[in-house]
């Protein structure tokens, strides 16, 4: 797992409210290795200081004056790529935007408590997650055209090459709503696959990001509910503040407590999975901070189910694909850009 380095992180906070942007620079200054260089209390003015202060990190607001969150996190990815963290409301449009701004580039999002007195409590994520968006390389869509340029749906020519359906579980974190734009949308239609995806998010934010994926995908995509049965060609993602588990080829939801300090986390879903499905099960492990997913990586391969994990090159951050490898319970490594087609070759192997 990436370690954090003793060199001081320099941030710029964005932000129209002098209320919210006092707290979260004195929120950032309480930390020995933050930095905070500047602020901006709108766009335009954040891509002055952008080039001016030049900082390895940026907390941007979601809703602002004159060029909103979205228009600047546009123009820093086109002037100087620099990691980024939204700022949004709790509200439905303030998380639809935050959305797209993940799919943008935005390494990760922070939601403002609906009372600015509770901001406080926020302080240990906010503080986490610019520390770890420090350790992002960066790798977005603007600075790898990896999709876009030489990835196509892959053709499945012999449909009867097996007539078993087999279970694939994605784990993803941070960095992971990008890479499940890069891989969900170029499955086939017609492969023989049942397929969860256990992203860390919260609960109003797996309902849209199924959304998104399902309107850009050959197969079908949702959020999953209690009871829903698992069916080739359906990708289900795991409710925000739900473990999943299957019991049955059926969807099981639960609130036990959370693991490595998430919830859903992949590990609880790997290892129902993994006894559920055994040989049938193929994991794959994607972009993402920690090691969650590991223990659950583990006992695939200990079942006889295949792991496939996103390599280095390609990984926002390369802390979940990193500790799985380090185990030696990857099968196979692979850059974003080729995951869709290994996950095919991995169905019929």
């Amino acid at each position: 797992m990436e370690e954090i380095s003793n060199k001081k992180v320099n941030v710029l906070v964005v932000d129209d409210s002098s209320i919210m942007r006092r707290m979260i620079i004195d929120i950032l200054k309480s930390h020995p290795l933050i930095n905070v260089v500047g602020y901006a209390t709108d766009g335009q003015m954040a891509l002055i200081q952008l080039e001016k202060l030049k900082p390895d990190v940026i907390t941007l607001d979601v809703e602002m004056p004159l060029m909103n969150g979205l228009e600047t996190l546009k123009q820093i990815r086109k002037i100087r790529p620099t990691p980024t963290i939204m700022l949004s409301s709790l509200t439905s449009a303030g998380a639809e935007v935050t959305m797209q701004a993940l799919e943008l580039g935005a390494i990760d999002f922070i939601q403002k408590p609906e009372n600015l007195g509770n901001i406080k409590n926020k302080e240990k994520e906010i503080i986490s997650k610019v520390l770890i968006a420090a350790l992002s390389e960066n790798k977005t869509s603007d600075q790898h055209p990896i999709i876009k340029h030489n990835v196509k749906i892959p053709v499945i020519k012999n449909i009867s090459k097996t007539d078993k359906v087999k279970t694939i579980i994605i784990g993803s974190s941070t960095g992971g709503p990008q890479a499940l734009k890069e891989v969900i949308p170029y499955l086939p239609k017609n492969l023989p696959a049942q397929i969860i995806v256990v992203q860390h998010m919260p609960a109003n934010f797996t309902g849209l990001l199924a959304q998104r994926l399902n309107k850009n995908s050959e197969i079908t995509v949702n959020e999953a509910k209690e009871d829903d049965r698992l069916e080739a060609k359906k990708v289900f993602i795991a409710p925000g503040n739900y473990h999943l588990c299957i019991e049955n080829n059926k969807i099981k939801l639960n609130q036990d407590p959370q693991i490595w300090g998430v919830r859903p986390a992949v590990d609880i879903t790997l290892i129902s999975a993994a006894k559920a499905y055994k040989e049938d099960l193929i994991c794959v492990i994607l972009t993402g901070m920690g090691h969650d997913g590991t223990k659950g990586a583990e006992m695939v391969r200990k079942h006889g189910g295949y792991c496939i994990v996103q390599d280095q090159s390609t990984s926002v951050i390369y802390g979940m694909p990193k500790c799985v490898i380090d185990a030696g319970h990857a099968n196979e490594i692979v850059p974003l850009h080729k995951m869709a087609n290994a996950i095919v070759n991995a169905v019929y192997r």
